[in-house]
C-alpha cells in the first residue's frame, strides 16, 4: 500500500486533530459573534451569514481566492460598501485568529503525542508532507491548530488555507490544485482523512485514501474507494511496519 508513496497528505480536523467538527464550530462561532457583537448584536444572525458566506466559499469555482470568494459575499451580507470600511473589518478578522482564535483549545480533549509521533516518523524516512484541510481558514489559524497537537507548520511542504487555494472540499479540483502545487502525481500519494466523500473524493484523482476511523464522517452519496481504514493509533503502527 505504501511502496513507492512519496507524498503523504494530511487532513487536520477529526484525523490528527481529535475534534468533532460540531463541537469546534461552536466554541469557534461564538468566539467569533462575540468578537463582532458590535457589528452584529444578534449573534445567532450573524453565525447564519458566517456560516452562508462558508458555504459560498466551499462552492468557489477556481476564479478568485476562498478568502476573497468569502470577504465579497460577507461583506455583501453585511451591507459594507465602502472599500476602506471592508479593509477594516477583514483586519478584525485577522486579528481574532491571530488573538482569541488561539486560546480555543482549551474546551477539547486532545491527543497531542499520536499525530506528533507519526509527523515525526514521516518526516525521517524523507516524506513529503501536506497538511490537506479543508482550506477555510487562514494561514495562522491552521498553524495554531497543528500547535495544539505539538505539531509545526513547517513540518508541512504545503498547507491549505483560504489565502493560497480556490477550491474546497469535496471538489476533486482542491486535490488538482494541491497536486499542481506541489508538482506530485496522483499515484504518488495518499490521502489520510476521516470522511468518506470529502477526503475519499481524492481517488476520483488517483490518489489511494486511507480513513482515520476515530472521527469517521459518513455521508450518503458517500461512495468512493478505500484502502485502509482504522484508528490513527493503527494507522501509526502500519507505517512504522510499512514505511
Amino acid at each position: 500500500m505504501f511502496k513507492d508513496k512519496e507524498v503523504f497528505l494530511f487532513d487536520l480536523d477529526g484525523t490528527l486533530l481529535s475534534i468533532e467538527a460540531e463541537e469546534f464550530l461552536k466554541y469557534y462561532f461564538g468566539a467569533l459573534s462575540a468578537d463582532f457583537e458590535d457589528l452584529c448584536a444578534d449573534q445567532e444572525q450573524f453565525v447564519k451569514l458566517l456560516m452562508a458566506s462558508t458555504e459560498k466559499m466551499i462552492r468557489n469555482d477556481g476564479s478568485c481566492s476562498n478568502q476573497e470568494a468569502f470577504m465579497e459575499d460577507f461583506m455583501d451580507k453585511m451591507e459594507i460598501k465602502n472599500q476602506a470600511e471592508a479593509e477594516k473589518i477583514k483586519g478584525r478578522f485577522d486579528q481574532f485568529y491571530q488573538s482569541k482564535f488561539t486560546g480555543l483549545d482549551q474546551y477539547f480533549d486532545l491527543d497531542r503525542e499520536t499525530p506528533a509521533e507519526i509527523i515525526e516518523y514521516l518526516k525521517k524516512q524523507g516524506k513529503k508532507l501536506v497538511l490537506a484541510t479543508n482550506p477555510l481558514f487562514p494561514k495562522e489559524a491552521v498553524a495554531a491548530r497543528l500547535s495544539w497537537i505539538g505539531i509545526e507548520a513547517e513540518d508541512f511542504e504545503l498547507l491549505t488555507h483560504y489565502e493560497n487555494m480556490s477550491y474546497a472540499k469535496p471538489n476533486p479540483n482542491y486535490y488538482r490544485e494541491i497536486l499542481e502545487k506541489i508538482d506530485a502525481a496522483p499515484e504518488n500519494c495518499l490521502m489520510i482523512g476521516n470522511d468518506l466523500k470529502e477526503d475519499a473524493v481524492a481517488s476520483e484523482l488517483g490518489i489511494k485514501t486511507l480513513i482515520i476511523s476515530d472521527k469517521l464522517i459518513e455521508r450518503e452519496d458517500s461512495s468512493y474507494p478505500v484502502a485502509w481504514q482504522g484508528s490513527l493509533k493503527e494507522f501509526k503502527e502500519l507505517i512504522k511496519e510499512e514505511v
